[in-house]
């Protein structure tokens, strides 16, 4: 039985997509949660 290559790639990358889009969206709402509790002074 073969399996596509392709479809397996396909699905790798839209899980490490689907996490690495998690992990952005998680750490931008830390960002917007931080910025609005401090001033703007501390930008890194």
């Amino acid at each position: 039985m073969k399996i596509a290559l392709g479809q397996i790639l396909y699905t790798v990358i839209m899980v490490i997509v689907a996490f690495l889009g998690a992990v952005i969206v998680t750490k931008t709402l830390s960002k917007w949660l931080k910025l609005d509790e401090k001033s703007d002074k501390e930008e890194g």
